[in-house]
């Protein structure tokens, strides 16, 4: 069983913001790309506060959720079969599929970089 804490409880209510969608989204319409840029700030913190605070399992599940409430929403906002010339040569979906994993990978990156919370660093050389 997955213990949550607050850290734990924090990382999922924000994952539950679409970071992949916004991204693509924002891109979309006002062709500019800073909404991903926040994106892989926030996701990097999140990432960072779970090695630090929190566990894998709880990043893992919120990157599951994030993944499936965004595919919801690029599957039903009509813009992206207009507009799909914009993000060739590349689907909706196969976009999505993209970004999510280049942020998963973004995160992999910074929890295996990160100490984990009680780290002491020994500089004594005896």
């Amino acid at each position: 069983m997955i213990f949550l804490n607050k850290y734990s409880l924090l990382i999922l209510i924000v994952y539950c913001t679409l970071f992949a969608f916004l991204s693509m989204y924002d891109d979309l319409t006002n062709k500019t790309i800073i909404v991903y840029g926040v994106s892989i700030l926030v996701i990097c913190f999140l990432a960072f506060l779970a090695k630090r605070k929190s566990s894998l399992i709880v990043l893992l599940l919120a990157n599951l959720l994030t993944f499936v409430h965004s595919f919801f929403w690029v599957t039903r906002v009509a813009e992206f079969e207009e507009k799909g010339y914009y993000i060739a040569p590349f689907t909706p979906v196969s976009l999505l599929i993209s970004v999510t994993v280049v942020f998963g990978l973004l995160q992999i990156a910074i929890y295996l970089v990160t100490k984990p919370a009680g780290y002491k660093l020994n500089l004594d050389n005896k």
